[in-house]
């Protein structure tokens, strides 16, 4: 493969580089970048959560007295005393450790679009991914406030205004936004109470290509058929189990043609970055072969939110957003969900080496400066020039572990699994 700029070039055995250019052999499997739809940024600097007991809907474990005093009211201080930016910088680490390029859920971009603090590593679609939302036709005009990215993210769609609502849909239907992301029938999988929610999407007239569902595990084959050929879901099989005791009919979506991606939603109860979600459902043996996993968590989600023309394949001319994962010679696609963040070999963004072996980033990266860390008891590597031009990788985690451990909580690791 062939890399020229923030460009693939080439996708080829026999590809030759330009004379002079740097170019290394890796022993690994190429793949486009994964893509992370379903995660909430600055809550991932915390341990994981492990409720007592399994909920209706999110509704109920957000009441809880357990909830408030494990997750919300640390991550309320935590954001109060100018953190943010920091549990930022955390997880979008610990998304490049577990292979993710794209990401959506930082809550700062959403709170204030001018915060320059998510736009270093991993690109955030829903904020400040390099691709900007087409100028509003003047059909669309209205109250809600502009998304200058070409994704939105609502974490609660039900609570909306009508005229934010309504702006959405026309920005979707008009393609200028190029996805709309909305958590959605979220909880057991007979609740009927949180099924209810997709009756009221529909009512909104929110169902056309662009939408993605995040969570939809109280849909019904019924529902799934609605949704076919017009919106996307996105599954978080960890967390879904911890918090519901069961997801989504998988088989049944994917039976009647829905488009299905795989994301982690967040580390309390969902898993450290891609891979170990891809791991955590491989192992369970659901209705899915490593290829359809592969294409969950790179192709689908980027043609869900019709990003498709720029990520989620390896293609001339594609984004050289790049994951190398070590070939173990077994088949390519078994390997890549049987691997753990250990196996990661690089991860690239823009074409830039930002996570990896230290061999090769140094390789890479010749005279810059790079930042160890430890991920499943092997050393890798951290290019951070753009997201911390100034202090270090250690400052920051040392900062928010002291932060942490005074609102009685602590740091959470990158973990393996």
């Amino acid at each position: 493969m062939i890399v020229g700029g923030d460009k693939i070039a080439a996708v080829a055995k026999d590809a030759q580089p330009p004379q002079g250019a740097p170019h290394i052999k890796v022993d690994g499997i190429i793949l486009p970048g994964f893509i992370d739809l379903h995660n909430h940024l600055t809550w991932n600097v915390f341990p994981r959560w492990r409720p007592t007991q399994k909920f209706s809907s999110r509704y109920e474990w957000q009441a809880t007295p357990e909830y408030d005093q494990a997750l919300r009211i640390p991550q309320g201080r935590m954001m109060a005393n100018g953190l943010g930016c920091k549990a930022n910088l955390f997880a979008e680490v610990k998304a490049l450790a577990g292979g993710a390029t794209s990401i959506a859920g930082s809550l700062i971009g959403q709170m204030d679009p001018e915060r320059t603090c998510v736009v270093g590593l991993v690109r955030n679609l829903d904020h400040s991914s390099g691709f900007a939302k087409a100028p509003s036709q003047p059909a669309c005009a209205g109250e809600a406030p502009t998304i200058p990215a070409a994704v939105a993210n609502e974490v609660f769609p039900m609570e909306a205004k009508f005229e934010r609502l309504n702006w959405l849909r026309c920005e979707l239907q008009q393609g200028t936004l190029r996805g709309l992301l909305v958590h959605l029938a979220e909880g057991k999988p007979n609740d009927a109470t949180a099924r209810r929610e997709f009756r009221m999407l529909q009512g909104q007239g929110l169902l056309q290509p662009g939408l993605v569902i995040i969570h939809g595990t109280a849909l019904t084959v019924e529902d799934f058929v609605a949704m076919r050929d017009k919106s996307g879901l996105v599954w978080s099989p960890r967390s879904n189990d911890e918090l519901y005791g069961g997801g989504p009919n998988i088989g049944a979506a994917l039976a009647v043609g829905v488009n299905v991606a795989i994301a982690p939603d967040w580390s309390p109860t969902g898993s450290a970055g891609m891979i170990p979600e891809i791991n955590y459902a491989a192992a369970r043996h659901y209705a899915v072969r490593p290829k359809q996993y592969v294409a969950m968590a790179s192709s689908a989600p980027a043609q869900m939110v019709r990003l498709d023309d720029r990520i989620g394949t390896l293609a001339p001319g594609k984004i050289a957003d790049l994951l190398v994962i070590r070939s173990r010679g077994g088949a390519p696609y078994e390997t890549v969900v049987t691997a753990t963040p250990a196996d990661i070999l690089l991860v690239a963004v823009d074409g830039t080496p930002l996570y990896g072996d230290p061999v090769i980033m140094s390789a890479l990266l010749p005279g810059k400066k790079l930042e160890e860390l430890t991920v499943c008891g092997e050393k890798k590597m951290l290019f951070l020039e753009s997201a911390l031009p100034d202090g270090s990788w250690d400052a920051v985690r040392g900062q928010l572990e002291a932060e942490l451990k005074r609102y009685g909580s602590s740091l959470g690791p990158i973990e393996c699994s």
